[in-house]
């Protein structure tokens, strides 16, 4: 029964949206950040020259090409943007259509471009591996960045990387997730890793559970705190924590692309070394307030009730989470004053693509009339 739900928690929670888990140990004290991480100035991550970006599940209304362009932009200035892709396909493919036989074409016939009856998930992937392989070897060195789906076939080609005798000198290249639907991450990991053993297959995403792989090449894990795609309740039987990650899948799983390293403490910067010498380091970003309670903020309640607000419901949420059971190694994940608003950092992407205000009410408008004044 409880794979069932999984299988349907799986759909649900992955096509709401448009590394590996090494096994190796944290260190006892969490390193400092980089330097310019509180200070809003560049890090000296990543690996200069190519940016090769991939981006999460084409969705209707979303501004494609503008968000991969701009995520992780902070975190890896002055790379030369390059879009790899792929059909980046997700619960809007093939899970609708074997639930509802027919679905794709009634949805093509009255919203073309809708997708209902699109790639899955795993097929999507299988192309995306390939390509960026391909456009890593043509544009040389650089730092691969995936968000959401993207993540995915970065893992996809860490893999297939792994043990290549013609992959590129781990010095030439590095990778960067973000919101990585198959994570696992310093503070814990994602809803699938949970929920579904390694070797199975997710049916609603044609999907396999890959086995970790030890990569030559460093990696960087941004997570956004509470996103239950990849930083699922590892206490599930809180329902309040659930439903705030729930709510945290609308709030930070893409806007974490658009963050800073102002908006990081210190310790919530976690490095782990793996057998070959590479360097996996997680990143958890605090939101300005919990998924639950940032709504409110948009519906003009004050500053002073919502932080009031926080205080009483983190207590219950956290709990849903052992990383909180010794607060000494705890990572913020709510902060009120550095902490990051998803509407605010998201607006210049949304903006720049389909105009009108940086409120969440305007921003989704903006994006549905594009569609209506521009149908695929």
């Amino acid at each position: 029964m409880r794979r069932e739900f999984a299988a349907v928690a799986a759909a649900v929670t992955i096509g709401a949206t448009g590394c590996f888990g090494f096994g190796i140990a944290t260190a006892d004290e969490p390193p400092p950040p980089p330097p310019g991480a509180g200070a809003g100035g560049p890090t000296p991550w990543g690996t200069p020259g190519r940016g090769y970006a991939l981006g999460g599940a084409h969705v209707l209304g979303i501004p494609y090409d503008e968000y991969i362009m701009r995520t992780g932009a902070d975190w890896f200035p002055g790379l030369d943007r390059q879009i790899v892709d792929y059909p980046a396909g997700q619960v809007q493919g093939h899970t609708l259509e074997r639930l509802f036989p027919g679905i794709g074409a009634f949805g093509d016939r009255v919203a073309p471009g809708l997708g209902l009856d699109g790639p899955s998930y795993g097929e999507s992937i299988d192309v995306g591996g390939p390509n960026l392989i391909a456009a890593i070897r043509e544009g040389g060195p650089g730092t691969a960045i995936g968000l959401s789906e993207g993540a995915s076939v970065l893992d996809d080609v860490q893999a297939r990387l792994a043990y290549d005798p013609a992959a590129p000198p781990p010095d030439q290249l590095s990778f960067a997730t973000f919101g990585n639907p198959v994570g696992k991450h310093a503070f814990g990991e994602s809803f699938l890793t949970q929920n579904f053993p390694v070797g199975s297959v997710v049916p609603s995403l044609d999907y396999r559970i890959p086995a970790p792989v030890e990569s030559q090449y460093d990696t960087y894990q941004f997570v956004s705190a509470y996103d239950s795609i990849a930083d699922w309740p590892d206490r599930p039987d809180n329902w309040l924590s659930v439903a705030n990650a729930i709510v945290g899948l609308a709030t930070g799983h893409t806007a974490v692309a658009f963050t800073n390293p102002s908006m990081v403490p210190p310790q919530n910067v976690r490095t782990t070394v793996n057998s070959r010498g590479a360097k996996t380091t997680t990143i958890m970003i605090p939101e300005e307030h919990l998924p639950l309670v940032l709504p409110f903020k948009y519906l003009g309640v004050d500053k002073n009730t919502l932080m009031e607000l926080d205080k009483v419901l983190m207590p219950y949420v956290d709990a849903g989470y052992s990383r909180n059971d010794n607060p000494a190694t705890a990572p913020v994940t709510v902060d009120p004053v550095n902490g990051y608003d998803p509407a605010e950092v998201t607006a210049p992407a949304t903006q720049a693509a389909f105009g009108g205000g940086a409120d969440p009410v305007s921003q989704l408008l903006s994006g549905l009339q594009y569609v209506l004044n521009n149908p695929p």
